[in-house]
């Protein structure tokens, strides 16, 4: 009785834990999203008009792409579980493999297109052609901000005192 009590603790507190991942992961995408929404309002000097027009295609824009990343990314772990199993790969599947990442990215290339030519309209061609890079600036971005932060958390660890890492 004693270990049945405990086996159910046990699945209570790791589903508990699951779900507080998950809640972790729901905010920090919605604050991902809020930040994208500002920083494209601020970068392509959106009107309300335009923000009424663009962002609702936006984000569809977005959920179409987020299930093309999902089909690469399982694409992906199928090919890396055959690895760790130590399970053999044969040339036609490896063959198979490249040319379906390859149909997905060039999924994704035409509905990045189609997206930025039929928001003629939306957007003017200057807010167009500032859209095109807006991802990759955008990305470079978050990276420079966190290589920052670790370098000021490192910065204030060092004046404290703390070692460096486990080891040293």
């Amino acid at each position: 009785m004693k270990h049945i009590i405990l086996l159910i603790m046990g699945a209570l507190l790791i589903s508990n834990s699951i779900a507080q991942e998950d809640k972790k992961k729901d905010r920090r995408s919605e604050k991902m999203e809020m930040m994208t929404v500002w920083k494209l309002t601020e970068h392509l000097k959106l009107t309300e008009e335009q923000g009424e027009k663009f962002f609702p295609r936006f984000r569809g824009h977005r959920e179409e792409l987020e299930k093309i990343h999902q089909e690469q990314r399982q694409l992906m772990q199928t090919l890396q579980e055959k690895i760790e199993r130590g399970d053999e790969i044969k040339d036609n599947e490896i063959k198979s493999q490249v040319e379906n990442l390859a149909e997905l990215e060039k999924r994704k290339l035409e509905f990045q297109k189609k997206f930025i030519l039929d928001l003629e309209g939306v957007l003017n061609n200057a807010q167009r052609a500032k859209l095109i890079g807006f991802e990759r600036r955008l990305k470079q971005e978050i990276k420079d901000q966190m290589k920052e932060h670790r370098k000021e958390k490192k910065r204030s660890h060092e004046k404290r005192g703390r070692k460096k890492g486990f080891w040293n």
